[in-house]
């Protein structure tokens, strides 16, 4: 080269990205590029083209205008000598992206990287700089989300919900006590039907299958216009957010007030996963393996005379027996437990709901009533609805046939449809409407049955059984298997002992035993 002759600009391909509109104003496209240009006049660098990311994150390299500036660096190998961005972490946010992504696809064409503001070379120093440049903005990147995940955990323990609004909501923003936006729900014109559906499914007496279709006739749809289905029924019936809650991963799964308004009560909403726990085969082969056996309901509630503490219960030689097995209580004895059961139950021929808790039970069987039939008035009222629209679509048709607008065919297969689908309908109606009879009696049956305590315990099922007897006696009773007595301690204040046996309880100093061998221990 001949001396003074000026050396011959180098080509390079100018890169820009902003990640967001708030940017414009620190590191704008502007005065990014205004940068990358006066660092190329500096370094007699020649920009042959620019490539420009718009809202574009630097987490990765999968960005639409870089892949093309890397298709465009590889056609042209040998007239490209760098690529040129206003910092590194315009290139990235992300070390490892950055080498595999970006940085060894140049390297293997002979394109280096070189940055506007930031000062490295190809010096061990130089890369170390150069990926330290990416690292910081890495660790910028990583601050950020923390920050911004532990503003969204203090929102969203604040009741701020961040997320898509549910069926039944709309997104709203309100005020916070500093007068700043907050993000939240209201109610949308799907609430109405997500509430009936989450209040029908609170009855306890349909299936999740039935609960799709009657979501269908309340005219609740899927997203896709079809009848929902039971997994997106269950997932509504589990979600808490609809009694008010705010629950999500920034809340850790706990239950926060939301600032949204429930579409149900929080007590409705306990009552619903009862009633799903309830209908999960599942779950309730656990809750069986976990309770006593059915043969077994004294065991964990009737005590042992020796050591005061609750006896077992086996069957050696298929023979159910309870018993006390502490090395201690050996002497005790054992008792079979349908023996044990006979003693039990005529021990609850003794006693009887007091007149307080009758009238109690009264007024709370009267005020259920009141609710069921409620929820079976409003049923009727939704059937009668739709027999009426019945009856004027199949007005309506008879009108078109009359007037030409459809044929005789037509008209007969339409009528034919509706005449079978208010069939049906008036079958249901009707089993409605006989349900719709509560009468006083029913309600004496109830009382007259609550009377016969040994009744009750008898044909209750096992955790009714356990649920009956603590009532009454919450403290237990002891059983004494060699003189072949209970010992009662304590009785429920709702009931009491009949007459002639509390006469004899109330004497001074005595302690009453039945022909049947049951003593009790009761203050006077």
């Amino acid at each position: 080269m001949v001396a003074g002759t000026p050396k011959p600009k180098q080509r390079a391909l100018g890169y820009l990205r902003i990640s967001d509109k708030k940017q414009i104003e620190g590191e704008s496209k502007h005065t990014q590029k205004e940068a990358i240009l006066k660092y190329a006049e500096a370094n007699n660098i020649k920009i042959v083209r620019w490539f420009f990311d718009e809202a574009k994150s630097g987490k990765n390299t999968e960005r639409e205008q870089l892949q093309e500036l890397l298709k465009t660096a590889i056609k042209m190998k040998g007239t490209i000598d760098f690529v040129i961005v206003y910092k590194m972490n315009r290139a990235s946010r992300h070390l490892d992206s950055y080498i595999i992504g970006m940085r060894s696809v140049l390297a293997a064409k002979g394109i280096k990287v070189r940055s506007a503001t930031e000062t490295f070379d190809d010096s061990p120093m130089g890369n170390f700089m150069e990926n330290l440049y990416v690292m910081v903005g890495q660790l910028d990147n990583e601050n950020k989300r923390d920050v911004t995940t532990d503003n969204m955990v203090r929102l969203a323990k604040q009741g701020y919900w961040q997320h898509k609004p549910l069926r039944g909501y709309k997104m709203v923003k309100i005020k916070n006590s500093e007068g700043k936006d907050r993000p939240s729900m209201a109610k949308s014109v799907e609430a109405e039907q997500v509430t009936k559906i989450l209040l029908r499914y609170n009855r306890g007496d349909i299936r999740q299958a039935e609960l799709c279709r009657y979501a269908t006739s309340i005219g609740f749809l899927g997203l896709n216009g079809k009848q929902i289905t039971q997994e997106v029924a269950k997932k509504m019936i589990k979600q808490p957010v609809y009694a008010g809650y705010v629950c999500d991963k920034f809340t850790n799964y706990d239950l926060f007030q939301g600032k949204h308004e429930g579409l149900i009560s929080p007590e409705v909403y306990e009552q619903n996963q009862i009633i799903l726990k309830s209908k999960n085969k599942d779950y309730l082969l656990g809750l069986k393996h976990e309770k006593i056996n059915n043969m077994y309901p004294l065991r964990r509630f009737m005590k042992c005379v020796g050591c005061g503490k609750y006896m077992t219960a086996c069957a050696p030689s298929n023979s159910p027996r309870y018993f006390c097995a502490r090395p201690s209580c050996r002497g005790t004895g054992s008792i079979m437990a349908s023996t044990a059961h006979e003693r039990f139950e005529q021990l609850l021929t003794e006693i009887e709901p007091k007149p307080s808790t009758l009238r109690l039970m009264k007024e709370l069987l009267k005020r259920q009533s009141v609710k069921e039939l409620g929820n079976i008035n409003q049923d009727i009222a939704e059937l009668r609805d739709k027999l009426d629209n019945l009856a004027t679509l199949r007005t309506n048709t008879i009108k078109k046939f009359i007037s030409g607008q459809i044929s005789e065919q037509d008209k007969q297969e339409v009528i034919d449809s509706l005449d079978v689908e208010k069939l049906e309908l008036s079958d249901e109606l009707n089993s409605l409407e006989q349900q719709q009879t509560i009468s006083e009696a029913n309600i004496e049956y109830a009382l007259n049955f609550m009377g016969n305590v040994a009744k009750q315990w008898s044909d209750a099922s096992l955790s009714l059984k356990q649920t009956f007897q603590n009532l009454i006696f919450p403290a237990g009773f002891t059983l004494d298997i060699k003189n072949d007595k209970f010992i009662i301690n304590e009785i429920s204040p709702l009931y009491a002992v009949i007459s002639d046996v509390s006469e004899a309880i109330s004497a001074k100093n005595s302690t009453m035993v039945t022909s049947r061998r049951i003593e009790l221990r009761l203050p006077g």
